[in-house]
């Protein structure tokens, strides 16, 4: 890690006092249920006070993507 990555995170933890910090259970549980109810990511990272790109991130790790879909009424083909 060089200087300007040092001043890029320092400047990013200025602008949001939550960055880098990790996620609690109860972080999760919340991007979670909002994300199944459809919540934009925008919304997500208001209320969790993260940026847009650490919710992002999260939803990725977590799979949540992939599962949504297939969860969604859409993907179920037995219902034809």
């Amino acid at each position: 890690m060089n200087q300007d990555d040092f001043n890029k995170i320092k400047q990013i933890k200025k602008e949001n006092k939550e960055a880098y910090k990790p996620w609690s259970r109860k972080d999760d549980d919340d991007m979670i249920n909002l994300f199944f109810d459809g919540v934009p990511v925008s919304e997500i990272a208001i209320k969790l006070n993260r940026t847009k790109g650490a919710i992002r991130a999260r939803i990725r790790k977590m799979e949540l993507t992939q599962i949504k879909k297939k969860t969604s009424p859409s993907s179920d083909s037995s219902k034809k």
